[in-house]
């Protein structure tokens, strides 16, 4: 079958007309291309205009108070001042070092803290639970002592009697925080207890019945776990709480300044950096904190714990700190060289049940004078266990450099007094144990 077409000359193809074409419409219907792109235009900016205020109608956060602003910046030119002091010391120390002569004296401290031996112990009287909390006071001489039975007495340190009690009733259930701070030749305590309520006292030589100097009722809306004393500014104070929560108070007008959120399961435990500047929250979702209290920020977030965090501290250094777990370890973080997975730079397997305090020996005196005779600051740190054990560790290399045992039961805390020579522990055998290093 032929299939071919006729040939067709270039003009005789038809012409298909494939330009737009604008349809007619009435006046009243025609609109001008102008007026519709202004229109899409003024829609346009005008959504924008909606989201924006509905952005900011989405407040996120709380806007801090005058007080709050004018404490961040006392903090921040305190905290610089101690910050320039302990750096200075620190590169003197560093510059004047003798590596020999350093050697022999860490050998010498280690000897020293092997001396430990049990001093004495006592029942505080009239108490019928657990020692939760003990705390030398910042000159040594006296020792603070909080019960689950909501008591607080003081002791001499030299023999373990009992100075002081303070009233029956000023704290109804557990006693969970105890600060001490040496202002105007005066010793002031702040307490903190299961029922929210925070104590503050005023100890004095001739006290039998101590009474409150300042109440802060419902401080909390669940237990009180620690409160603290600004390290320079001692009429701001810090307690965390089962609220999952810690606050900011001033202590003067009974104030709280910040209420801060950052955990997912209770705040148990805090610790105050050496310069103010930072605080360090340890939570029981395994999660420390690392506040910044001039911003009010969380700048570092330490979460390689498997349980959660009973006791935090820090070392008068500056930048190691020490956080105490249920996972039976101790982690030691440097803050110098926290990169990206924020890796301890060692972890101690320190007891076999919960660490339930850690203290690093914190010397009272600010300028270090004859360190080369006496233990130096921040050499060794304390721990004190669920196992019913008090270790020594040292902080040169995290070894451990004694065993303390002679409670019965679950030790709940641990201090070190201001000259490294006494550590006392506390806890579920309702003891106080005083233990002395035998130094030769």
């Amino acid at each position: 079958m032929d299939m071919s077409f006729p040939q067709m000359e270039l003009s005789e193809i038809p012409i298909i007309n494939d330009t737009k074409s604008h349809t007619s419409f009435p006046d009243e219907f025609m609109i001008d291309e102008d007026e519709e792109n202004l229109n899409i235009i003024e829609e346009s900016e005008g959504s924008s205009i909606d989201e924006e205020e509905e952005e900011e109608d989405d407040v996120f956060y709380t806007p801090g108070i005058q007080e709050l602003y004018d404490t961040r910046t006392e903090i921040l030119n305190q905290s610089l001042v101690k910050a320039s002091q302990r750096v200075d010391s620190l590169r003197q120390k560093a510059k004047d070092s003798d590596f020999i002569k350093i050697l022999k004296h860490r050998r010498s401290t280690n000897s020293k803290l092997a001396t430990y031996e049990l001093y004495g112990s006592q029942l505080i009287p009239g108490n019928t639970r657990a020692i939760s909390i003990v705390r030398f006071s910042k000159t040594s001489d006296l020792i603070a002592c909080g019960s689950w039975d909501g008591s607080i007495s003081i002791l001499n340190s030299l023999d373990l009697s009992t100075r002081g009690q303070v009233v029956s009733g000023s704290h109804l259930e557990k006693v969970g925080g105890l600060d001490w701070s040496f202002t105007s030749n005066e010793n002031y305590l702040i307490s903190g207890a299961n029922e929210g309520t925070i104590n503050l006292w005023n100890i004095t030589d001739t006290q039998d019945k101590i009474k409150p100097k300042a109440t802060i009722k419902d401080a909390h809306s669940a237990r009180i776990t620690k409160t603290l004393f600004h390290p320079i500014i001692s009429k701001y104070a810090i307690s965390t709480s089962f609220d999952q929560t810690w606050k900011l108070w001033d202590l003067e007008m009974c104030k709280c300044l910040l209420e801060q959120e950052g955990h997912s399961k209770e705040v148990f435990c805090g610790s105050m950096h050496p310069d103010g500047s930072l605080f360090a929250s340890g939570g029981l979702d395994g999660i420390c904190h690392i506040w910044d209290l001039r911003s009010g920020r969380s700048i570092v977030r330490l979460q390689k714990h498997m349980q959660g965090i009973y006791s935090t501290d820090w070392s008068p250094n500056g930048y190691h700190l020490a956080t105490a777990s249920g996972d039976c370890s101790v982690k030691i973080w440097d803050l110098r060289k926290l990169d990206r997975r924020d890796d301890e730079i060692f972890t101690i397997p320190s007891h076999k049940k919960i660490v339930s305090e850690v203290r690093f020996f914190n010397k009272r005196n600010e300028i270090l004078a004859n360190e080369s005779e006496s233990i130096s600051n921040g050499t060794f740190l304390v721990t004190s266990s669920y196992d019913g054990n008090v270790n020594i560790w040292s902080s040169d290399n995290w070894i451990k450099v004694r065993t303390l045992q002679g409670h019965t039961e679950k030790v709940m805390s641990c201090d070190i007094n201001g000259d490294g020579s006494q550590i006392i522990s506390s806890g579920w055998d309702r003891s106080i144990k005083m233990w002395q290093s035998y130094q030769s």
